[in-house]
């Protein structure tokens, strides 16, 4: 009889929002997790806390992929991913102005890129290798992938590459008995929002409950779609891409 493999975990941006309460989750049901982020400190502490293992990864940088790879040499292949890093144009603190197109600068748009962007395609172009059957990947999109977000249309334009590459793949992985799936949850209070959207009138999901979502789309049969989160007392549903009647 061959061998239970022991489920394992990838989270990236795991210190904190949506990850941290992923890695939470799944930790909480004694489920091992390789939880990454660049910030270091908030890591480690999310480590001590749940016992995920921490490791430094720039989700943009395919060295740092290499290094995850290692690791993984030792824990193993991982069964469930979470592709879940992600940032705005402008840090929380600038004014909704510098979010627009004209306010853009080059520094701004290359990380934001780097890590809505190309996280997903370096993390995807390591991981998807070393999948078996019945994997799971969730990919963190936004409902702005989706829909219009004119408060932040560069962020919305990386958003809409996530779910046209999510939707794109799902055949191809199928073929593995892959599953390939993007969350699109509305706003969530994570440390991303922008602190002008933060008006008394502002209702925020939060992580916890897209932690329970991400841990519900790693289940379902589904592949390749985009699962729209419009309120936290709503469950995901899917939008479907013109032509996508499976």
């Amino acid at each position: 009889m061959a061998a239970v493999k022991s489920p394992l975990w990838v989270v990236t941006g795991a210190a904190s929002g949506i990850g941290a309460a992923v890695t939470r989750a799944v930790c909480a049901t004694g489920t091992r997790v390789l939880a990454l982020d660049v910030d270091d400190a908030g890591g480690k502490q999310l480590a001590s806390q749940t016992g995920a293992v921490f490791q430094h990864c720039d989700v943009g940088d395919p060295e740092d992929w290499g290094a995850v790879v290692r690791t993984l040499d030792t824990l193993g292949e991982p069964t469930h991913v979470h592709l879940n890093a992600g940032i705005q144009i402008a840090p929380p603190s600038a004014p909704l102005a510098e979010y627009q197109l004209e306010a853009m600068t080059l520094e701004r748009y290359r990380r934001m890129m780097s890590v809505n962007v190309d996280g997903i395609v370096f993390g995807l172009k390591a991981l998807l290798p070393l999948l078996q059957e019945r994997a799971a990947v969730v990919v963190t999109a936004s409902l702005a992938g989706i829909t219009p977000y004119s408060v932040d249309p560069l962020y919305s334009m990386s958003k809409h590459a996530v779910v046209g590459l999510v939707r794109s793949l799902g055949p191809t992985l199928a073929q593995r008995d892959i599953r390939i799936n993007a969350i699109c949850p509305g706003g969530i209070d994570t440390a991303i929002i922008p602190e002008a959207q933060r008006t008394e009138d502002a209702v925020f999901m939060s992580p916890e409950n897209i932690a329970a979502e991400v841990m519900h789309l790693m289940t379902v049969e589904e592949t390749g779609k985009s699962w729209a989160k419009v309120s936290q007392d709503k469950p995901v549903f899917i939008v479907r891409a013109p032509g996508d009647r499976s």
